[in-house]
């Protein structure tokens, strides 16, 4: 039984892993198929269309990296000659990437003006007569390939942390009077971190990835789940959100909560998202981000019971600085919402954001796995709510 289901939704995926970068041709071809899709379950469909501008901010993110890797390179030769004016640039250098990659809310009026890329977030409703809380179940529809490889990125993200701590650790022992013989090793570590930024700054997107890990899997699972959960009590109103833009700064997350704002505070709601759901490996919980932050400690606690009970290995991990998800702007928002993910290093994690981001690469029993976890955590929170 568990195969079929499997099978069923690698087949889903697949019909879904085609290049739909946010305003183009497929973009607008996987809303139409979701919107039919969700039709076909039964629930009320609305296409909420919107646009926005990304250049702007992507000029003030390249700048910033570019500024940062000048910053970082000044220290390192400053760290044997002058310590001090070493570490008070890499202190001013901390605290602006924290302001970045920590994601304020403040930072979300940088994306609310309409602009020249247009696309919309699918929204299907199952109302319940008396509804008196609200269970959202969310995925991305839209994909990306990047000009750098998933390895290179993280191999530039490393080194870029890697070389800031260096800067500093040379700068100190310099200034604790430690430092003889050591004026090489600031530069260095200065120059490593510098070229990683300027290597971050210099990636551009576009539309080659297919999205089969990231994120048609997720698609297939969340249409899935909401199939099976055509029996909540009549006190639920079940939302199925497939957002757009996600991989644009989450900028179909923040227009869904801005529009919706009233309703929101009204009812009660908690949200369960997927993201890279279906890749080969162990279920993955994303529980926390920035300087330990919970995303829904509610949630987690109801999947790792039911995990625990069902027998599936889980692993909880920690959302990586400059990483985006769907969950960052709800939890901003005081709404729980708990990530579903799976796998581990390999190829179809490596192959995110690329063209080699097939359907291929997922993993039916993995699907089959998050599936039953998920729904079986949704009972729990049916029940605990109820």
């Amino acid at each position: 039984m568990t195969h079929d289901v499997g099978e069923g939704l690698l087949a889903s995926a697949a019909a879904l892993a085609f290049p739909r970068r946010s305003g183009s041709e497929g973009d607008r071809r996987v809303i139409e198929e979701l919107s039919a899709r969700l039709e076909g379950l039964g629930l009320h469909v609305a296409v909420e269309d919107f646009s926005y501008e990304l250049a702007p901010v992507e000029r003030i993110l390249r700048w910033s990296l570019l500024g940062g890797a000048g910053l970082v390179v000044s220290a390192g030769w400053l760290s044997h000659s002058s310590p001090i004016w070493s570490l008070a640039a890499m202190i001013v250098l901390v605290l602006c990437g924290g302001i970045v990659l920590g994601w304020s809310p403040w930072l979300e009026g940088l994306y609310r003006r309409p602009g020249t890329t247009r696309t919309a977030n699918v929204v299907g409703r199952r109302e319940a007569a008396e509804a008196g809380r609200r269970l959202i179940l969310m995925a991305h529809h839209d994909s990306k390939s990047q000009s750098l490889a998933l390895p290179a990125r993280m191999g530039a993200t490393l080194g870029a942390l890697i070389g800031v701590v260096g800067v500093v650790v040379c700068a100190g022992v310099v200034l604790a009077g430690r430092g003889d013989g050591l004026s090489w090793m600031g530069v260095t570590a200065g120059v490593v971190a510098g070229t990683a930024m300027v290597a971050l700054a210099g990636m551009s997107s576009g539309n080659d990835s297919p999205g089969g890990v990231d994120n048609a899997g997720s698609l297939a699972i969340v249409l899935e789940l909401a199939a099976r959960l055509r029996e909540l009590p009549p006190d639920v109103e079940l939302v199925v959100l497939f957002t757009g833009a996600e991989e644009d700064h989450m900028v179909g997350a923040m227009r869904w909560l801005d529009l919706h704002a009233e309703e929101l505070e009204k009812l009660t709601a908690d949200c369960f998202n997927f993201d890279g759901a279906g890749s080969p490996g162990r279920v993955v919980l994303i529980t926390r981000y920035g300087i330990g932050r919970a995303f829904a400690p509610g949630l987690e606690r109801l999947a790792v019971a039911a995990a625990r009970e069902m027998g599936t290995p889980i692993r909880r991990i920690v959302m990586a600085p400059a990483v985006g998800i769907d969950a960052i702007p709800f939890a901003h928002r005081g709404i729980e919402c708990l990530s579903f993910s799976s796998g581990s290093l390999g190829k179809a994690t490596y192959a995110v954001h690329s063209a080699g981001d097939v359907a291929g690469n997922l993993d039916a029993g993995t699907m089959a796995r998050i599936v039953d976890l998920a729904e079986a955590a949704v009972h729990r929170w049916v029940a605990r709510s109820g």
